[in-house]
């Protein structure tokens, strides 16, 4: 099974495959590290209000957002 961290450094791999093959050259590890918070911010963001609200309506909350 692969740890948290071994998760965050293989997401910051693809992200820097992924920007070197956009910018045509090679990442700084300031971009990187931009990007890598940015996922980690969209994925919280989209997916954790996504299951929030299914779970209330498992509830039989009113979906506040």
């Amino acid at each position: 099974m692969t740890t948290p961290e071994q998760k965050k450094k293989l997401l910051k791999a693809k992200i820097a495959v992924a920007l070197h093959d956009e910018l045509g050259r090679v990442p700084k590890a300031e971009e990187i590290d931009q990007v890598f918070l940015l996922a980690r911010v969209l994925y919280k963001a989209v997916l954790g209000l996504h299951y929030r609200r299914r779970e209330q309506k498992k509830q039989g909350q009113l979906a506040i957002f």
